[in-house]
């Protein structure tokens, strides 16, 4: 063998033998402690109010019908016993003349109503001598209304 061989196996015998003796003598390696992994989610919490159902149409109540905005008391069959009094609700419209001496009617239709009954977006609450309180009930929330019978009376407005 040259000495240029004995030269380099004597390199790689030492190469090798150098990091095994390096291990021996350090200490074991301390493995760092376990992670814990925590997974967060974001929650969303809905309102208590109820919300108005997205596939029903806004126009309209549960049943269809017309709506609160058009309609208005015409009449009131009132009677001591309250089961047995009747508002008259109808779509018809008013017109006065300009100088407020002429009312024009235009009639439309009309429903008969008792407590608890419903048209359109509004259900009868309660039926006094001259107005009845409806629920009415809009994009999923209800509130309480005043419908007032607008009569003429003397020397006066209706």
């Amino acid at each position: 063998m040259s000495r240029h061989s004995k030269l380099l196996l004597a390199l790689l015998a030492g190469g090798i033998a150098l990091p095994a003796a390096a291990l021996a003598q350090e200490p074991p390696a301390t493995q760092p402690p376990a992670t814990e992994l925590v997974f967060e989610r974001e929650v969303f919490i809905y309102p208590t109010f109820q919300r108005r159902n997205p596939f029903r149409p806004l126009s309209g109540g549960t049943q269809g019908g017309p709506r609160f905005e058009q309609l208005r008391l015409v009449g009131v069959i009132y009677s001591d016993e309250p089961s047995a009094s009747v508002a008259v609700i109808g779509t018809s419209t008013v017109e006065y003349s300009e100088d407020a001496s002429t009312v024009t009617v235009q009639p439309g239709q009309s429903w008969y109503l008792k407590v608890g009954q419903s048209v359109g977006n509004i259900r009868v609450v309660e039926i006094h001598r001259e107005q009845v309180v409806v629920e009415v009930e809009e994009f999923g929330l209800t509130e309480q209304k005043i419908m007032q019978l607008q009569t003429r009376r003397l020397g006066g407005t209706p």
